[in-house]
């Protein structure tokens, strides 16, 4: 068996050999067609001995000229494809750095307690999406939770990504009410970026102890409510975050109880599945059982599934979005004991 450095040492001398090919080729092109040159301004001139002379050295300066030309034309294709190269090299280490960014400031899924199980699961369409969610306990018992989907994508997206993550931690140890988390981070996104980018989002707080569930839809595909008997939207809110300058959002609070599950989704999930026929909606309920033992896992990666096997929206090629999943359920409806 050639070893590595043989098999590069065999590429090596190819190239060579070819190289010196080429050169050879182009050399005998040049002397035949610097020959026809000189015999055709021979026979259309009939110079003297001293003009053809003349036409010998102007016939070959062109030739030496031409071949100058090309090597220094080559010469500066090259630097010029070398430098787009190294350029695309730069953009993709920094592509590759934004994404490992990114990824970073996704938190942990709370791990099951005081009666609840979480499931949060995100998918990019490409190496930086515009989706994002997050946890914040503000304290013992309350939980909130943020679903946002950033217009645009790329770079910034991700730099955005990174302001809302900001001002949904600092806010949120001043408040935890859903409605006014929303107003203030509107207003901050809308002061910062004037109306461009926006964000849709879903902010809900989680009570351990009142067992209840308030949130508010800020311009994002409806939650849904599983239960028994009922399905049930959640869509109250106001309008994207961002997107106008001291928007007004309301808040709903629904009461928990055993079995209930809570799925919130990003439009990469709604758009994905929706097909006229059949909707995420009747995926979930599908995936749902009731009486506790439906878990939030089995009910995202349903849902997940569902959007991976969808074509998107009708009459767009190669549509492609971030596909998010967030689920909340209810597996005792017991209260915690205050600490």
């Amino acid at each position: 068996m050639p070893k590595p450095n043989d098999h590069d040492s065999t590429s090596s001398g190819t190239g060579v050999s070819r190289v010196i090919a080429l050169a050879a080729t182009a050399a005998a092109g040049f002397f035949v067609l610097a020959g026809l040159i000189e015999t055709a301004l021979i026979k259309i001139l009939r110079p003297t001995e001293l003009t053809l002379d003349w036409i010998s050295d102007v016939v070959l300066s062109s030739a030496l000229f031409v071949a100058v030309y090309l090597w220094l034309h080559l010469r500066a294709t090259r630097e010029a494809l070398s430098a787009r190269e190294r350029a695309q090299v730069a953009i993709e280490a920094q592509l590759s750095l934004a994404e490992s960014m990114q990824r970073r400031l996704l938190p942990a899924v709370p791990a099951p307690a005081d009666g609840f199980e979480w499931a949060a699961v995100l998918k990019p369409a490409g190496s930086i999406g515009g989706d994002f969610f997050d946890f914040r306990d503000p304290r013992p018992g309350v939980r909130l939770m943020l679903m946002a989907d950033v217009s645009g994508k790329g770079i910034s997206a991700a730099m955005a990504l990174t302001l809302l993550r900001a001002a949904f931690h600092n806010l949120a140890r001043s408040t935890d009410r859903p409605a006014e988390l929303a107003s203030r981070m509107s207003a901050a996104f809308h002061d910062e970026w004037q109306g461009s980018p926006y964000v849709t989002a879903v902010v809900a707080r989680v009570d351990a102890q009142t067992r209840t569930l308030t949130y508010t839809n800020a311009g994002h595909p409806s939650g849904l409510l599983l239960r028994a008997d009922e399905d049930r939207a959640l869509g109250e809110g106001g309008p994207p975050l961002g997107l106008l300058k001291g928007a007004p959002y309301v808040e709903q609070q629904i009461d928990l109880a055993a079995g209930d599950v809570c799925v919130f989704v990003t439009d990469g999930i709604s758009e994905a599945v929706d097909d006229g026929v059949r909707s995420w909606r009747q995926t979930a309920r599908d995936s749902f059982r009731g009486n506790g033992t439906s878990s939030a896992a089995d009910v995202s990666n349903a849902i997940l599934a569902a959007a991976e096997r969808g074509r998107g929206p009708d009459g767009v090629e190669d549509w492609a979005d971030d596909r998010t999943v967030v689920v909340l359920s209810v597996t005792d409806a017991s209260p915690s004991p205050r600490s």
